[in-house]
């Protein structure tokens, strides 16, 4: 997992070329113009998504990715993400994506000007709302491992 600032996005070139594709197109774009939906990168390979997304006052419902990574960034307000260790929960798959219900992880405050990247081994929990606010304009760029 990385947790960091959009300014520093760029020194992650090199992890995997997946991840590049998408800090290649975030550094590319106004990412506030972008158009909600599906936006192409290269096909199934990388993709970034812009959308709104509804957040609660708690959930414990964590994800995870067997291939891809994802790379999220929050727009217009805050959102927190709590984080665990995989091999801490019991996982159910549908696909690409587990997902099981486990405590409150190490959370991350997730502010305009930040981001985080999320690897297969990273259990993730979103949607959680930071100062009662409904929702939140975020991008989820998805990267082919």
């Amino acid at each position: 997992m990385i947790f960091d600032t959009l300014n520093r996005l760029g020194q992650y070139r090199g992890i995997c070329a997946g991840l590049d594709k998408l800090i290649d197109f975030t550094l590319a774009h106004d990412l506030n113009a972008l158009p909600a939906g599906r936006n192409e990168i290269d096909g199934d390979n990388a993709w970034m998504n812009a959308n709104v997304a509804p957040l609660v006052p708690e959930t414990d419902l964590y994800e995870r990715h067997l291939e891809h990574l994802d790379l999220q960034i929050p727009l217009d307000a805050g959102e927190i993400i709590t984080v665990r260790p995989v091999e801490e929960l019991e996982w159910d798959f549908e696909g690409e994506t587990g997902f099981t219900h486990g405590p409150a992880g190490t959370a991350l405050h997730m502010v305009p000007g930040t981001f985080a990247v999320f690897f297969p081994g990273d259990a993730h929990n979103c949607g959680i709302s930071e100062a009662g606010q409904t929702s939140c304009r975020k991008l989820v760029g998805k990267a082919k491992l």
